[in-house]
Order: C-alpha cells, then sequence, then structure tokens
C-alpha cells in the first residue's frame, strides 16, 4: 500500500467514524444532553462537506475549494459550542473574534474563488490557520474560566476541551508550511499529511465516543 492509498484509507476510516457516530446518535438523540445534541449536529455537517468534497474529487483541486467553506461551518460551530455549552458566561470578545475570523474566511473564498483566480501553488489557506488558531484561544479561554470553579462534575468538559485544543494545534502545525507540503516533491510531505489525517480519525473517533457515553450514561439513569 502506497502512502497515498493509506492516506486515502485513512481518510475513509474518519468517514466512517463520522457515520458510526451519527446513526448512534440520531437513534439516542432524545437521551442526549443539550452539549452532545451540539457536537452530534457538528459531526453531521462535517459528514455532509465531507461527502460534498467525495462527489467533487474528479474536479480540479476540490479540496482546495472546499477548505475556506470547511473553515467558516468548523468556526462558527465552535462559536456556539462553547458560548452555548462550555465556557461559564458568553463572552462578547470571544464572539467578536469568531464573527471577524468568519468575516476574513469568507473574504479569502471570494478572493480566491470569485473575483480572482486560483493559482495553486501559491495558495496558503489562511482561512484554517484563522479557523484553528481562534478555537484554540477558545479552549484557552475555558481553562482561564473553569480551573478555578473545578470539580468532578466539570471533568468531561475538561477532556473535551483538552481534545479539542490537542486536534486543532496539532491542525495548525500542519497548516501553517501547506503550501510547502502540497508543492514540495519530498516525502516527508506524506508523513505531515498522515500524521495529520491520523489525528482528524482519533478526533472524529473521540467524539463518537462522547456520543456512546453520553447516551448510555443517560439510560443508566433512567
Amino acid at each position: 500500500m502506497t502512502f497515498s492509498e493509506f492516506s486515502l484509507f485513512l481518510g475513509d476510516l474518519s468517514s466512517i467514524a463520522l457515520i458510526i457516530g451519527l446513526v448512534f446518535g440520531i437513534f439516542n438523540y432524545k437521551k442526549l444532553d443539550q452539549l452532545h445534541k451540539s457536537i452530534l449536529i457538528y459531526m453531521g455537517l462535517m459528514l455532509a462537506i465531507d461527502t460534498v468534497c467525495r462527489i467533487f474529487k474528479y474536479y480540479k483541486h476540490p479540496n482546495v475549494i472546499i477548505l475556506p467553506i470547511f473553515s467558516f461551518v468548523e468556526l462558527l460551530s465552535f462559536i456556539y459550542i462553547y458560548n452555548k455549552h462550555l465556557l461559564a458566561k458568553k463572552s462578547k470578545v470571544i464572539i467578536g473574534l469568531g464573527f471577524l475570523g468568519m468575516l476574513y474566511i469568507a473574504i479569502e473564498f471570494f478572493e480566491y474563488f470569485v473575483f480572482g483566480k486560483l493559482d495553486i501553488k501559491q495558495f496558503q489557506p489562511y482561512s484554517k490557520i484563522v479557523d484553528n488558531f481562534i478555537i484554540i484561544i477558545m479552549a484557552l479561554v475555558f481553562y482561564y474560566q473553569k480551573m478555578s470553579t473545578f470539580n468532578d462534575t466539570k471533568w468531561n468538559n475538561f477532556k473535551f476541551n483538552t481534545a479539542v485544543l490537542t486536534y486543532f494545534t496539532i491542525n495548525a502545525i500542519v497548516f501553517l508550511p501547506f503550501n510547502f507540503i502540497i508543492n514540495e516533491n519530498i516525502g516527508v510531505r506524506f508523513y505531515i499529511w498522515i500524521v495529520n489525517v491520523i489525528i482528524i480519525l482519533l478526533f472524529y473517533s473521540y467524539l463518537t465516543f462522547l456520543i456512546w457515553k453520553n447516551s448510555r450514561r443517560s439510560i443508566s439513569k433512567s
């Protein structure tokens, strides 16, 4: 199996993890709490975007076109999750920063794909970097707000926040040298990209586990 085939295989596993989580979550939707319902919706949006990307995979550079849309939807999802469920109180600063980030992503999308001509060799996915860093900031704000009031009932949110922070930090590290990775004809790019695909698979698998665990907890309480 080549590196390319292995990367595609891991990508397929990531999609399968999303599908499993969605199927289980939909059948147990009423048993989920509000946070996990929001996580389920996020997983559905990610699967929808992944499906669109697969449908248009025969077009030229479909991943590049989808990336800003993916970043916009992802950032919007986590702005909602953090301000609705995780932060001790809604932060106007975080909301404002998030919407500035989404505005930038929208501007970048129109600049590349509507008003400009895309040059894949010059393309830099700043939209994904903006997405990653704003979500990282939200995860750090969560720690800042919660550490002083830590108790056992908050532990699940701490673990979820840690998973979010770890995933988006590694993702940011991968996307910072994105142009180097996709254009340089060297083997290291495959290793770096496989690391990214693996971390995506682990993150989606963890979200699926959260959905399962939350629904089982609701059953045990009933």
